[in-house]
């Protein structure tokens, strides 16, 4: 359960909701942002892990195993392919932002934030983009982690560095909290998360909440499915659903509120997009009068924790569908994936510089080249078409009672409303948002 708390509370929580939550109005966002998680990500997610259980393999072969058993098109393994897709277009930009981290860690530990005027730390973020030699160092670094610790596989590499992570990133998320209340506008805060605007609401708002949701929670990339996969049978998937469900949901939260009381005390634009994380916490931290570097540094230590778990998930799938599919060892495949993986992440490197370019969509000017493409296509198109063939398969193809028996829910009225959700309102909803982006971007 750890494990999958932590493929959900990453960078989707820390650093994609707070931007995304202040480029659209604050409540505005969250207004749309919680049913879709709610009544389609969380039901999606439980379906995600009873295939896992269920097929028993990785996305692939779990997949297959069970299109055999119900006797079914050889076709549906497809959605296996999907979420190894998405998972590595979203790695290819997610280990740059984690490369920012890594920077960021160097920088605290050197005392370069203290003293010195907010405006000038603002800056440093800007000044990392436009220095690419550095974060092709940071990426390169950062993909040896994720693949010195892949390659030790789940129980015995990835839980066991979760059971101290985790606990420690909780306790340092809420003692930051209550810092930011000093510090910070709390009040403001508060009323920017409470406050929204119905008229605000267009569609580019319902894709990015719809996408958040997805990519908060890992759905429709493969990764629930191998944890399913792994899960031990005596452990209730609606009940470990649920549990990650709420960390999830209260980490992205509090970061929120965190983030955002320190935006309004020192003046700086809550829509800043990417960048938002990067230019807020290190203020705050500047502004500490004692143990600066201490705190700063273990906070972007610990944020970098939590970016690994994410990043673990996200190569996971891909790295088991390998090991089973090409009969190789879990060493070979972790260090083909990883170099792989440094590779997509490179051109994402240069986007901000060599390879820079602008486009527009739905009306917003993007400036950040491939990373912005590769943010869209992922997690706007790949992973609402994966979650839509997951409910599709889950819900229409794999017989009820079977569902039934893997869920294994008391509650005869929850079992029915998983079951709308999944069949009914999951598809209506993703295929809407999937008509949006095709064929209304503009």
């Amino acid at each position: 359960m750890l494990a999958a708390a932590g493929s959900s509370i990453g960078l989707g929580n820390i650093w994609k909701f707070p931007y995304e939550t202040g480029l659209h109005g604050g409540g505005t966002f969250l207004l749309v942002y919680i049913p879709c998680a709610l009544l389609v990500a969380f039901p999606l997610m439980m379906a995600e892990v009873l295939i896992g259980r269920y097929g028993r393999g990785n996305p692939i072969h779990g997949i297959r195993h069970i299109a055999k058993q119900e006797h079914l098109s050889s076709l549906w393994p497809v959605i296996g392919w999907f979420g190894l897709i998405s998972s590595f277009l979203i790695f290819s930009f997610y280990s740059v932002v984690a490369s920012w981290i890594l920077f960021y860690i160097m920088q605290s530990a050197m005392g370069s934030f203290v003293g010195v005027p907010a405006e000038i730390v603002q800056h440093s973020y800007g000044a990392l983009l436009r220095n690419s030699d550095q974060m092709m160092l940071w990426h390169t670094v950062f993909v040896l982690m994720v693949v010195v610790v892949l390659t030790r596989g789940v129980r015995s590499g990835l839980e066991r560095a979760l059971r101290i992570i985790m606990p420690c990133f909780i306790a340092l998320l809420i003692w930051l909290c209550v810092y930011a209340s000093q510090v910070g506008d709390f009040d403001q805060a508060l009323h920017f998360l409470a406050s929204y605007d119905l008229a605000a609401i267009d569609a580019e708002l319902v894709v990015s909440a719809m996408a958040q949701a997805l990519f908060s929670l890992s759905v429709g990339i493969g990764a629930l499915v191998m944890f399913g996969a792994y899960m031990r049978d005596e452990r209730s998937i609606a009940s470990a659903a649920s549990w990650v469900m709420v960390f999830d949901t209260v980490f992205a939260l509090l970061m929120a509120l965190m983030i955002f009381s320190i935006v309004f005390a020192f003046g700086m634009d809550a829509d800043s997009g990417a960048g938002l994380i990067f230019e807020t916490l290190p203020v705050a931290f500047s502004q500490m009068t004692e143990y600066s570097v201490v705190w700063s540094t273990l906070f972007f230590t610990l944020l970098l924790a939590a970016s690994l778990t994410s990043a673990f998930a996200l190569l996971e799938p891909i790295i088991a569908a390998l090991t089973q599919g090409m009969n190789i060892s879990r060493r070979l495949a972790a260090w083909l994936v990883g170099a792989c993986a440094w590779a997509g992440g490179m051109v994402t490197v240069y986007s901000f510089n060599d390879l820079k370019f602008s486009f527009y969509y739905f009306g917003e000017q993007q400036s950040n080249g491939v990373f912005d493409v590769l943010n869209i296509v992922a997690t706007h198109v790949m992973m609402p078409l994966g979650a839509l063939l997951i409910a599709l398969f889950a819900g229409w193809r794999i017989h009820h009672g079977e569902t039934k028996s893997l869920l294994a829910m008391r509650v005869e009225v929850a079992y029915r409303l998983w079951r709308f959700c999944t069949r009914i309102l999951a598809p209506i909803v993703l295929c809407a948002v999937l008509v949006m982006v095709l064929f209304f971007p503009a």
